[in-house]
C-alpha cells in the first residue's frame, strides 16, 4: 500500500528544508526525504560554513520570508553573531564581511537548528533515505517515488513533488532534460591549526580550510554520471591529503584534519530545462512573474537578480517543481543562484506553489502566478529588487513563524 502525502520533497538541503517548511506551515502533510543522516546538504555536510548576503549593492535587504529567517537563525549554535547593523549584538563577530547582511555559522550547529525547525513544523523527515525511482502516469506527471532505507523499500505518492536534490535526481529519473556545467576543485575541510586567523576561523585553532587543487587538475566539464562523481571525489581526497603531505614533519601533530566533507563539494551538478530560463546578463532585470530576489554574493558592485516562476517548472515533466541549484539558471546566473540564500528563496517558492497546486488539484504549471506571488508576499517574501528593505532594524526584528510553534 502506498503512503499518500500532499507534498513530497526530495533532498534535505537548504532548498528542500525551505520547501518543506513552506508547505508544512500551511497545514499540508509533507514528507522530506534526505539521503544523508543530517539535513542542510552542501551547507552543512559540505562544510560550506557561510550564509552569503541577502543585501544588494546599495545595502538594502532584498530577501525575506524563510530566507531571512534561516539567516537570522544560522548562528544559533556557534561562535558567530548576526551583524550588528542588521540587528545583531554590538561587537559581535559575524565571521565574514559585516558590510553586507551575511553571517558565518557552525555547520554542525546549523544542522541542529534546521532539524528543530522541521520538527516544529511537523514535517515528516526521513533520513538515510535514498530515492531510487520515479513513477509517471501517461501524461508525464510524477505520481509516486520509490525510496530505500535500512534494507526496506517504500513507495510514496503525492499531489505534488519538489526536487531539491541539488542534482535534479528526481527530475532525471522522471525523464526531464538537464544540463551540466564546469565544476572546479577547491574542497573545504575542517582542521586544527593553532594560531589560525581568517574568515573561516572558529576558535581555539579550529578553522575551515580551503584547499588548493593540484595543478594537473583541470575543471571537470560536468559531473553527471557515476564515474564522473567518483572521479570528482577522488580528486577531492587528493587535494585535501596534499595539504597535509606538504607540511614539515614537525607540524603534522599541530596542523591536522578534524572533519572532511561528507558529500561531493559540487557547486553545479545539473540544471533543468525549464519553461523560463534565467540567462547570463539578466541581473537587474524586472521579471513580472518573479517569486523572489537573489543577491549577487560575489561583489557589492553587482546587481541582484529576480527569479521567474518558470525557472522552477520543468519544460516537460508535470506534477513537480525544481528548487535550489537545479532550477533553470545558466552560466553566470547559475553562479548567483547556486548558493544558500537563493536556494532558500527558490525552496520557499517551490514549497508554496506545491501546496497551492495540491489544494486546488492542479499542476503547478497551471497555478496563476499572481496568486502565488500574493501568498509569498503574505509570508514576507520580497518579489522585486525595487521592494528591498532600507530599514535594517525591521529585518532583524521580524517575527519568525517558528516562534509560535511548540518548543522542545
Amino acid at each position: 500500500m502506498k503512503e499518500k502525502y500532499d507534498v513530497v520533497v526530495c533532498g534535505g538541503g537548504i532548498a528542500g528544508t525551505a520547501a518543506a517548511l513552506a508547505a508544512a506551515r500551511q497545514g499540508r502533510k509533507v514528507l522530506l526525504a534526505e539521503k544523508q543522516s543530517i539535513v542542510g546538504g552542501l551547507a552543512t555536510a559540505g562544510l560550506i560554513y557561510i550564509y552569503l548576503p541577502v543585501s544588494d549593492d546599495g545595502g538594502r535587504v532584498i530577501a525575506g520570508g524563510i530566507t531571512a529567517e534561516l539567516l537570522r537563525r544560522c548562528p544559533e549554535y556557534g561562535p558567530f553573531d548576526f551583524p550588528p547593523q542588521w540587528g545583531g549584538p554590538a561587537g559581535g563577530d559575524p565571521g565574514c564581511d559585516a558590510r553586507r547582511c551575511e553571517c558565518c555559522f557552525s555547520p554542525a550547529g546549523f544542522t541542529l537548528t534546521l532539524e528543530k525547525m522541521l520538527r516544529e513544523a511537523e514535517v515528516e523527515l526521513r533520513l538515510e533515505t535514498t530515492l531510487i525511482n520515479a513513477v509517471c502516469d501517461s501524461s508525464g506527471r510524477v505520481v509516486s517515488v520509490e525510496l530505500f532505507c535500512g534494507a526496506e523499500h517504500s513507495t510514496v505518492s503525492a499531489d505534488c513533488f519538489v526536487d531539491a536534490s541539488g542534482g535534479a535526481y528526481l527530475l532525471r529519473l522522471a525523464g526531464a532534460q538537464v544540463f551540466g556545467e564546469l565544476n572546479y576543485h577547491n574542497p573545504w575541510a575542517m582542521e586544527m591549526a593553532p594560531g589560525a586567523v581568517g574568515n573561516y576561523y572558529l576558535t581555539g585553532g579550529l578553522q575551515v580550510k580551503v584547499m588548493l587543487p593540484p595543478e594537473e587538475f583541470e575543471p571537470m566539464k560536468q559531473v553527471l554520471s557515476a564515474d564522473e562523481i567518483n572521479e570528482f571525489l577522488r580528486r577531492q581526497y587528493i587535494a585535501i591529503r596534499r595539504r597535509y603531505d606538504q607540511l614539515p614533519s614537525n607540524q603534522r601533530k599541530k596542523i591536522y584534519p578534524v572533519h572532511l566533507p561528507a558529500m561531493p563539494q559540487l557547486r553545479k551538478i545539473a540544471r533543468i530545462k525549464g519553461k523560463t530560463p534565467i540567462l547570463p546578463g539578466e541581473a537587474g532585470a524586472v521579471k513580472a512573474d518573479s517569486v523572489g530576489v537573489a543577491a549577487d554574493w560575489r561583489s557589492v558592485s553587482q546587481h541582484a537578480w529576480e527569479t521567474p516562476y518558470g525557472a522552477l517548472l520543468p519544460e516537460t515533466v508535470r506534477g513537480i517543481l525544481a528548487a535550489g541549484r537545479c532550477i533553470d539558471a545558466s552560466g553566470d546566473a547559475w553562479e548567483v543562484f547556486r548558493v544558500i540564500p537563493a536556494a532558500a528563496m527558490t525552496g520557499e517558492a517551490a514549497g508554496t506553489a506545491a501546496t497551492m497546486a495540491s489544494e486546488r488539484g492542479i499542476d503547478p504549471a497551471d497555478l496563476p502566478v499572481a496568486d502565488l506571488q500574493k501568498e509569498l508576499q503574505r509570508n514576507g517574501v520580497i518579489l522585486h529588487i525595487a521592494d528591498g528593505q532600507e530599514n535594517h532594524g525591521n529585518f532583524a526584528g521580524e517575527k519568525d513563524v517558528s516562534e509560535s510553534a511548540a518548543g522542545e
